[in-house]
């Protein structure tokens, strides 16, 4: 079992193929309309919210360094393993925008037989 969870015990739900998740790739999936982005870092799946918290940047269009997500619209940096805001956006777009990057939900992983399984 790999990832964190932040969720109380929801139930299992299949989302993807292992081999879906290339070692250092990003993978945008949906669960009951909910977008979630699925990283694969050491050899083990990541499940986090895939929508950046500031100014809703699609985070499977940015940049995976390392164990950080960039969001492609105003560079904030979150944390792959813990949905944490690393690097929040400038000063000058929080205050044009009226918005600050927060922390993303992240979910437990499960992988068996080849299926990766989200807890929702």
């Amino acid at each position: 079992m790999s990832g964190v969870s932040n969720l109380d015990n929801g139930r299992l739900v299949t989302v993807a193929r292992e081999d879906d998740v290339p070692e250092g790739s990003m993978l945008g999936v949906a669960v009951s309309g909910n977008p979630i982005l699925l990283s694969k870092i050491g050899g083990k799946i990541y499940a986090m919210d895939s929508v950046c918290t500031h100014y809703y940047g699609y985070l499977p269009r940015g940049k995976l360094e390392d164990h950080t997500v960039v969001c492609p619209v105003h560079k904030a940096e979150f944390d792959i393993f813990t949905g944490k805001v690393l690097k929040n956006v400038p000063a000058l777009l929080r205050l044009a925008t009226h918005r600050t990057a927060t922390d993303l939900r992240v979910y437990e992983v499960e992988v068996v037989d080849g299926n990766v399984r989200l807890r929702i």
